[in-house]
């Protein structure tokens, strides 16, 4: 039996890098890009139009004057519109929602689709190297504001100082100086000081500034307009979803914070809880020099952001979570797990015979 655990140990070990997830998620995975559609009739403003540059964002114009009543059936969304110009903003898969966004088609509506103060100061945050930016968005209710900070704040200054980032991780440049038999996922791939640091940025729900990007951050969801909301951003603006303030506890805002500050032993995003938003930033351009080692011992306990979200027992309704946290590993690693364990148990078994 004592071998058995040893193996499973070393085989669940295997499977994991030891770059932290918020760490991982900065430097390679790319953000999936939403669709903006400007739907108009005759002529339209240039100012109206876009070229994405450094944005998770594909555009398109159509207009309605050419096009036939199928091509009409095949627009998503085509039927929310009351009047043109106007835009469709077009989730990712990873939303698990295909119902566009919609806003009307001005000027103003384009620069707040693409880009608002918040999402900036969120940028600035995460390559400045704090491991997870959390949004506070307030609602009404000022003393629930006030409490849901607390707790924030108080909760993550302890996680900062308990929790340790995972033993193992490893500098371009110290890549032959460590042996040749290394996991390159170890190896950090830009000088972003590596830490374990959380930033808090707080925005109120009326800010006309942030109207279309606390759409998108909440995936539109709707909540009680007196309620905070509290959202983790992490990597290159993405995010579990948003928990409302007044389900929030100090145990899944640490767990939260262990998960994300963990060995990422899921390398494929899909594969791990999220979606993304719809960021202006040049992200590759920071990740280009030279890395950061950092040699510390791996938490005891790794968990997952798997918790069901309360039930209607445990609470009232508009009292539950947004957005509950999921975890899917991908099919061939789900397959290939049990195979190698049992083959790994067959061999000992033999062996100890």
């Amino acid at each position: 039996m004592k071998h058995l655990l040893i193996f499973l140990w070393v085989t669940a070990s295997a499977l994991a890098c030891q770059v932290p997830v918020f760490r991982y998620a900065l430097e390679r995975w790319q953000a999936d890009p939403f669709r903006l559609q400007l739907i108009h009739q005759g002529e339209v403003p240039p100012e109206l139009s876009v070229e994405p540059k450094n944005l998770n964002l594909e555009f398109e114009s159509l207009d309605m004057d050419k096009l036939t009543q199928n091509e009409r059936f095949t627009v998503v969304g085509l039927e929310k519109l009351t009047e043109y110009p106007a835009y469709l903003l077009h989730p990712p898969e990873s939303w698990e929602n295909n119902e566009p966004l919609v806003f009307p088609g001005t000027k103003s509506a384009l620069d707040g689709i693409l880009d608002s103060p918040l999402r900036q100061r969120i940028k600035n945050d995460l390559l400045e190297g704090q491991s997870t930016v959390w949004v506070l968005v307030e609602g009404s209710d000022q003393a629930a504001n006030e409490a849901t900070f607390n707790l924030l704040d108080s909760t993550l200054k302890k996680a900062a100082q308990a929790i340790q980032i995972p033993e193992g991780v490893i500098q371009a440049d110290q890549v032959g100086k460590v042996g040749e038999d290394i996991n390159l996922d170890d190896v950090l791939r830009s000088s972003i000081p590596l830490k374990i640091s959380f930033k808090i940025e707080r925005i109120n729900r009326n800010d006309p500034a942030e109207q279309t990007f606390l759409r998108i951050l909440t995936a539109n969801r709707y909540s009680p307009p007196e309620e905070p909301l509290v959202v983790p951003v992490f990597g290159r603006g993405r995010t579990p979803g948003p928990l409302l303030g007044s389900t929030i506890t100090t145990e899944t805002i640490t767990t939260a914070c262990e998960y994300l500050c963990g060995a990422c032993s899921c390398q494929v995003k899909s594969g791990n809880p999220g979606y993304d938003l719809l960021f202006q930033a040049n992200w590759q351009e920071k990740l280009q020099s030279g890395l950061v080692v950092v040699d510390k011992s791996l938490p005891t306990l790794l968990p997952s952001l798997n918790d069901e979200p309360p039930t209607e027992a445990d609470s009232p309704p508009e009292k539950t979570a947004l957005n509950s946290y999921r975890f899917n590993l991908p099919l061939p690693l789900v397959i290939a797990i049990p195979l190698i364990l049992i083959l790994g148990t067959i061999f000992i078994l033999k062996k100890s015979k």
